[in-house]
This record gives structure tokens, sequence and C-alpha cells, in this order.
């Protein structure tokens, strides 16, 4: 059974009834995927009119999903960030200034200055 759909003006199709197969035509070239990605495609084409594979949107989504390196931590109202794995990589915005280091480093500092 094939099924079609209509998005921004492209006729995407799926003719074998897998999630991944979904296929299209945008500016002369034929892409396949999922079909979120197609959409995505389809968007970015409609938006910038530069072509984008579907394949670039699993590599982001992929580098979106490693949330178990990302770690935020609330101290004295401020937000303390660590983006990579490294213990020694916090980073806070305290009234415009950058602050990293450890976090340890970084709650004293916050401790003898007065943040209101």
């Amino acid at each position: 059974m094939k099924k079609r759909l209509f998005h921004r003006g492209y006729i995407i199709e799926n003719s074998t009834g897998l999630k991944s197969d979904w296929k299209t035509v945008i500016n002369g070239r034929s892409i396949q995927g999922m079909l979120t990605n197609i959409k995505k495609s389809v968007d970015w084409w409609c938006d910038t009119k530069a072509f984008m594979p579907p394949e670039r949107f699993n590599a982001i989504q992929q580098a979106d999903a490693i949330p178990s390196l990302l770690t935020t931590e609330h101290y004295r109202g401020i937000v303390l960030k660590k983006d990579s794995g490294k213990g020694n990589e916090w980073y806070a915005i305290v009234r415009g200034q950058l602050l990293k280091g450890d976090v340890i480093s970084i709650k004293k500092y916050l401790d003898k200055i007065s943040i209101n």
C-alpha cells in the first residue's frame, strides 16, 4: 500500500510501509529516509533554498541526544553548567562575566562576592 503526504508543496511517498523508506524529490534530487527528517529537509529547502540531506538531521539528533554529559546545578540563584565530561570545566555567567573552572572554585568565588 502506497502512502502519500503533502508537505509544503512536496509529495512525500512511502511504498514499502517501512518507517525509514519515505521518499521525495527536492530541487531535482531524490531523497529517502525517516518521515521527520524528510520533512525537515523540505522545510530547510523552503526556508533557505539550500539543500540539506535528511542524513544530516540524524547527525544533529544524535549530537543532541547526549544529555548525560550536560549537567547543571543551581547555587545561590546562579546556574552553574558543565557541558563536557571533564570535572574542571564548569562555567557560570555572573553580572555579564563568564566564570570558568571547577565547581568548588566557582562556589567559593560566589560566596566571596555579594550577588544582590
